[in-house]
């Protein structure tokens, strides 16, 4: 998890036209328990909060007993809740109504007899925990299944809100279970709270879980079901992400933990160093910097390793640089080419005969050498590929996004697809109306019957918020389903990069930038005297003709001169993480943004007041640097100059000076199908079974596939004992390139001196000659 305090920028702030202070803003998985539950109501939504308590108060008359509800015990509270779930047991839909009501009005609090927010949320979390004990999320679930099912076979359209009343009663109650039972520290129900998220993510009405109902009750949408509420959707599958998959800081500890269990070397962080050490973000660099002081020791002198506490001397950044394997090899192959001129592939270890200064360069890259878990994933891979299929072991390391995955590869694209078109529709844009991104209308479940009695600032207020909430969900999940599938195996981050590259992800993402970034950021779209929980306990504001007067008696007053909307500056910086990873390491699609236009969309984007904002529009201009062309980098000093000040350097890494052979653009169409080509190679190996059209797979090389053949081989070269000089692991490529690959053979003849054939009942033995040594 990145920490991000205010860093005080005003120095790059003013830099890039932005003169104000810096939003008071902390980037982490998600708001405060309060925000997220108010987020999932509209306010056109007001009424059906009374309509809730109205139908408990009517449940409650029937009963012998008037107690109050906090007076009762775990006991009879308990037995209550049974009582309302018999009503999913009549075959009534009325019943079945009216007991989600009752049980929502249970989960919001039973707020008409609490006196205080934090009262009313406790009361809240106790309810969860006993409506789930009592069994009720099957139910939920059924029902759940049950009206979507009718929805498809009737292709039910909607216009207004009042038409989804049944799904919406459902999810608010599916969601705030979510929500309460996750903001749960208390141990005395982590066990509780593990089970109801393992049941979540378990087969489910012929899902696989239930972040796959919902991804389908998206396509579902995107395919014309207008009726569905498509955000109260998009928020319960990112909450699913969130909470069977792991948030951002259980991320970083399992790939901690990768690490370790595959004798990588630990990494440090930039979320390891303390909170002081991140004014280097902001760097004031002393005018005169003495030489003695640049020729001192890195272990006599600690500043020149980390930045100082005050920061006013810090010359370098928390950040370690990096260098990759192929670093360290193209620099070795160039150097011997031009000091010895002769190769060893596949060798970075033997420096004979190389200058000292390149051995010392070679042993800096090897201190700074990087190798991820997914470079063993890909080498683990390209193993398998020559191996025998009694022998393939399939490999992954993160076991829920492995389950999440072989649910979503079948219809991946799919997906994929409806995803981004749904945040096509939500993403705010100077040109955006009620009705964007083709056919999908996502103001459905916002638009009352009748608009004439609703204000129309309240109702614009509404349609607004209900857009932003939309992306901010769908731009999260899309940032966590890249980083869980990138933890568990590089391919399948890759295959999902892929999908949203091709589903023109880029070129969206670019148009949501494409607008007054800084009026977006600070847009007032809520009005939190409606906001849920908070219209409970404070009186509506008055209206006169068409305007809402918000009085300080009404509405607590907690405006400054530098406000700022907290979804919405996440959603933009989950925006510019998604496309920093869908071109990281990628030139073609790197490409692409100077395609479409985005370094002086990326430009106006600096504009906002915080740093974590700066820090990856800057990888992006890093990334795209060397194909802006000179003119460019002349007239952008300042970015460049930023770009070395504030982000991570690797070396050997020439972005701001590309030479022209690392921007032809003609090789691009080929580096992305011979990505195409691994992944179908790995998908077919390990995923056959799951995909429905396997004619664009490849085959697997025949003496893989061959078990008759390979199983004799194998047992044959398990017998064999050959004695090999103690160089030939070093030297066995150029064996093979010498006496294999560059002499011509008569494999039918070497077969026939192993006495290699096939038996009448379709088995084949094997004899070794007898001049082989065994």
């Amino acid at each position: 998890v990145v920490s991000t305090q205010s860093t005080g920028s005003s120095g790059i702030n003013a830099e890039y036209g932005s003169d104000s202070a810096e939003y008071d803003f902390e980037y982490s998985d998600e708001d405060c328990l309060e925000n997220e539950l108010a987020e999932l109501y509209a306010y056109s939504e007001t009424a059906d909060l009374q309509g809730c308590q109205s139908s408990y108060e009517h449940f409650e008359s029937s009963l012998d007993s008037s107690e109050n509800w906090y007076a009762l015990s775990v006991v009879d509270k308990k037995r209550l809740i049974c009582e309302l779930l018999e009503f999913f047991e009549q075959k009534d839909v009325v019943h079945h109504s009216l007991g989600t009501q009752c049980i929502l009005y249970l989960l919001q609090g039973k707020y008409n007899e609490c006196n205080t927010l934090a009262e009313c949320l406790n009361s809240s979390t106790e309810n969860a925990f006993l409506v789930y004990e009592c069994g009720f999320l099957p139910i939920l679930l059924k029902q759940i299944n049950v009206l979507l099912q009718e929805y498809k076979a009737e292709n039910r359209q909607s216009d207004h809100v009042e038409e989804s009343f049944a799904m919406r009663m459902l999810l608010n109650t599916l969601y705030t279970m979510m929500c309460l039972i996750k903001a749960t520290e208390e141990e005395s129900v982590q066990e509780k709270k593990r089970a109801f998220f393992k049941e979540l993510s378990e087969p489910m009405h012929g899902y696989a879980n239930l972040g796959l109902f919902m991804l389908e009750m998206i396509y579902s949408f995107e395919k014309g079901l207008s009726i569905l509420p498509i955000k109260k959707i998009t928020l319960i599958f990112w909450k699913y992400l969130l909470s069977t998959l792991g948030n951002m800081q259980d991320i970083a500890d399992k790939k901690a933990i990768i690490r370790e269990e595959n004798g990588l070397t630990p990494w440090v962080e930039p979320k390891d160093l303390p909170y002081n050490q991140w004014q280097v973000l902001q760097p004031q660099f002393p005018d005169r910097i003495p030489m003695p002081d640049l020729m001192e020791d890195e272990a006599d002198n600690p500043n020149l390793l980390c930045p100082s506490e005050d920061g006013e001397h810090s010359r370098r950044l928390p950040w370690k640089p990096k260098a990759r394997q192929a670093d360290v090899e193209l620099y070795l192959r160039t150097c011997r080419q031009k000091f010895l001129g002769y190769q060893l592939e596949g060798d970075s270890t033997t420096m004979v005969g190389l200058p000292d200064s390149i051995q010392e360069g070679v042993k800096i890259l090897q201190q700074h050498l990087y190798v991820s878990h997914g470079d063993l994933a890909m080498k683990h891979e390209e193993k398998m590929c020559n191996t025998p299929k009694r022998n393939r072991k399939i490999l992954f390391y993160h076991p829920p996004a492995e389950h999440l995955y072989r649910a979503m590869l079948p219809k991946m694209e799919d997906y994929i697809i409806a995803l981004l078109k749904v945040l096509l529709a939500s993403a705010s844009t100077p040109l955006s109306k009620a009705k964007t991104g083709g056919s999908l209308n996502v103001l459905v479940d916002v638009l009352p019957e009748d608009p004439n009695p609703v204000e129309p600032q309240r109702l614009q207020k509404d349609l607004n918020r209900h857009k932003e909430i939309i992306t901010k969900a769908v731009s999260a999940s899309l940032l966590l389903l890249l980083k869980h599938f990138r933890l568990n195996h590089v391919y399948q981050f890759e295959f999902i990069s892929q999908c949203m590259f091709y589903a023109n992800c880029i070129p969206l993402v670019l148009k949501f930038l494409n607008q007054d970034m800084n009026m977006y950021v600070t847009a007032e779209n809520s009005i939190p005297s409606l906001d849920f929980p908070t219209c409970l306990f404070f009186i509506p504001p008055p209206t006169i003709g068409h305007a809402i007067i918000e009085t300080h008696d009404t509405l607590p007053d907690e405006a400054s001169p530098k406000t700022m909307c907290w979804r919405n500056l996440f959603s933009t910086v989950n925006m510019l993480r998604i496309i920093q990873k869908l071109t990281k390491w990628r030139p073609p699609r790197t490409m692409m943004l100077n395609v479409f236009k985005s370094p002086p969309i990326l430009k106006k984007t600096l504009k906002i007041s915080h740093w974590l904002v700066h820090l990856y529009v800057l990888k992006l201009f890093k990334l795209q640097a060397k194909y802006l062309g000179k003119n460019w980098r002349k007239a952008n000093m300042k970015i460049l100059s930023s770009i070395y000040q504030h982000v991570r350097h690797r070396l050997l890494d020439d972005w701001a000076y590309g030479s022209d052979l690392d921007t032809r653009q003609w090789e691009a169409p080929t580096e992305e199908q011979k990505l195409k080509a691994t992944l179908q190679m790995y998908h077919a190996m390990w995923y056959r079974d799951l995909l429905p059209d396997t004619s664009q797979l490849p085959e697997l090389p025949a003496h893989i596939d061959d078990e008759s053949t390979t199983d004799d081989m194998q047992r044959f070269i398990d017998e064999c004992h050959v004695e090999l000089p103690k160089d030939f692991d070093t030297n066995y490529k150029v064996w093979l390139q010498r006496e294999v690959y560059d002499k011509e053979h008569d494999w039918d003849a070497v077969l026939a001196r192993f006495n290699y054939s096939f038996n009448c009942d379709g088995t084949s033995s094997l004899d070794p000659p007898g001049d082989f040594p065994v």
